[in-house]
C-alpha cells in the first residue's frame, strides 16, 4: 500500500470514528483488541471480511476469554494458509501477537507488521530473540499466537510434526493454551492471492488447556499435537514442513 493511500485510509477512518461517535459507537469500537478505536475499527473490518470473503464459521467460542485483557495466554493452531491469523483474531476480543516467518513478511506491509506487533522468526532456528520476546510478552500478561508446524501445510488435511519450541515457551511461561483447528481456507500460500480468494473457512477452538507445573517441553508438544489430531480427525504426516535444524531448543547454548 502506497503512503498516500495509507494517509487517505487513516483520514477516512478518523472521519468515520467522529461520525460513529455521534451515535455512541466509539465505545463499541474500543471494546475490541487494545481497547482503542483504530484497532477496534480494523478488528471490526476483519470480522466483516472473514464472514463475507471466507464465509467463516466458528465453533468452541466458549473456550475463548470474552475480554480484551485475558492475561498471559498462548494461542496454538495448525497452519493452513496466510489468512489463518486474521480468521482467529476476528473471533478474539484480545490482541494476539503472532510469531511469523520473517521471509513471509512482505516489505511494503512493514507498517502493518509493526502495528500488529508481529514477532519475525528466522526459519533456520538460529535466533533466540523471538522466543525470548514471546516469553517476555506472555509473562507481562500478553497473548502470543503460534503455528508449531513451522509453515503452511501442503497438501492440506493432515497434521505435521510440531516443533518443541512451542512446548518450551509454554513451560517457561506456565501460561494456558488456547488450541485451535483451522480448515477450509484458500489454497494460496502467499498473502495477497489468499486475501483475494474466496473460501469456506472453519475455525474450531478446541479447548483452553492448562500445563501448570509441567516442564517437559517435548511432552507438552506431543500432548498438543495429539489433541489436535483427535479434534480434526486428520491423518498424521511425520515429515516436517521445514527440515529440522541442529536443535529445536531456542535456548540451547
Amino acid at each position: 500500500m502506497s503512503t498516500p493511500l495509507i494517509v487517505v485510509v487513516i483520514a477516512l477512518g478518523w472521519l468515520a470514528l467522529l461520525g460513529l461517535g455521534r451515535w455512541g459507537a466509539y465505545r463499541w469500537l474500543c471494546d475490541g483488541p487494545r481497547a482503542e478505536p483504530i484497532s477496534g475499527l480494523m478488528w471490526r473490518c476483519f470480522q466483516v471480511y472473514c464472514r463475507l470473503m471466507h464465509r467463516a464459521t466458528y465453533r468452541g467460542l466458549e473456550h475463548v476469554p470474552d475480554t480484551n485483557r485475558p492475561g498471559g495466554l498462548i494461542v496454538v493452531a495448525n497452519h493452513t494458509g496466510p489468512v489463518d491469523p486474521m480468521l482467529i483474531q476476528s473471533a478474539c476480543r484480545f490482541d494476539i501477537r503472532w510469531m511469523m516467518a520473517a521471509d513471509q513478511m512482505i516489505p511494503h506491509l512493514d507498517w502493518f507488521w509493526r502495528r500488529q506487533g508481529m514477532i519475525p522468526v528466522a526459519r533456520d532456528g538460529t535466533d533466540t530473540g523471538p522466543a525470548r520476546e514471546a516469553i517476555r510478552h506472555v509473562r507481562g500478561g500478553g497473548v502470543i499466537g503460534m503455528f508449531p508446524e513451522g509453515g503452511i501445510v501442503r497438501p492440506t488435511g493432515e497434521i505435521r510434526p510440531f516443533y518443541n519450541g512451542v512446548g518450551l515457551i509454554i513451560a517457561r511461561t506456565n501460561a494456558p493454551v488456547l488450541l485451535v483447528w483451522v480448515c477450509g481456507t484458500p489454497q494460496a500460500t502467499e498473502l495477497l492471492p489468499a486475501l483475494h480468494s474466496r473460501s469456506h473457512a472453519r475455525v474450531q477452538f478446541i479447548d483452553r488447556i492448562e500445563f501448570a507445573g509441567q516442564r517437559d517441553a517435548a511432552q507438552i508438544t506431543r500432548q498438543l499435537r495429539q489433541r489436535l489430531i483427535e479434534a480434526s480427525g486428520w491423518p498424521l504426516n511425520d515429515q516436517p514442513v521445514i527440515p529440522p535444524q541442529a536443535t529445536t531448543d531456542p535456548f540451547a547454548p
